[in-house]
């Protein structure tokens, strides 16, 4: 287990198939009603309270992605109750809605190489993408058709990815700074566009 604190409010926790087993859980049986998951959330909150970052009397927002080969990747973030309320809520339902993920790449090869990987599943048909350039790194966002989107499969997709960067769930917030802080490199349909003419 690889916890990271990435900003005052966030952590970030790499787990492997070992840390799963640990808790016996996978990809998909983690959820606020399971009891390993229960488990696990109190060690990454007991050990992280030692570098200083305490959840007591706040709420906490946990997003699951899967990771290299059998494992996957927490995002926690805290919110003190008392400022809860409209806005994360607004948060999380316009993630869920609009269902877009970001990808994150060190380098521009890292980039490509992961928008070549969509072609690998033409049987899960992207809504929308759109590549940004922002402080040396390549953010790839994208939005994959939900209806009838076999989950499996996606997950397989996001895992595949995970070789290339860092995948979470996007935020308005986080595309509209990329959208006017960041470079443009393909503003729309950029996966297909990348497909189309370099595969």
């Amino acid at each position: 287990m690889n916890i990271q604190q990435i900003g005052p409010d966030r952590l970030r926790i790499l787990l492997d198939s070992s840390d799963l087993d640990k808790y016996d859980l996978d990809y998909f049986s983690i959820s606020k009603e399971s009891p390993g998951t229960k488990r696990l959330l109190k060690e990454i909150l007991a050990q992280a309270q030692k570098t200083g970052f305490s959840a007591y009397r706040c709420k906490i927002l946990i997003e699951v992605l899967p990771g290299k080969s059998s494992g996957c990747v927490l995002y926690i973030t805290k919110t003190p109750y008392s400022a809860l309320q409209e806005r994360t809520r607004r948060n999380r339902s316009e993630t869920r809605r609009d269902n877009k993920y970001i990808l994150c790449c060190g380098n521009l090869e890292d980039a490509i190489e992961a928008l070549g990987r969509f072609k690998d599943y033409p049987d899960i048909p992207i809504k929308s993408s759109s590549l940004y350039e922002l402080d040396d790194q390549y953010h790839l966002i994208f939005s994959p058709v939900t209806l009838g989107l076999d989950r499996e499969r996606f997950v397989s997709l996001l895992a595949a990815l995970s070789e290339y960067g860092d995948t979470e769930s996007a935020t308005s917030v986080r595309e509209a700074i990329l959208a006017e802080h960041g470079n443009a490199i393909l503003e729309s349909r950029a996966v297909e566009s990348f497909i189309r003419y370099f595969h």
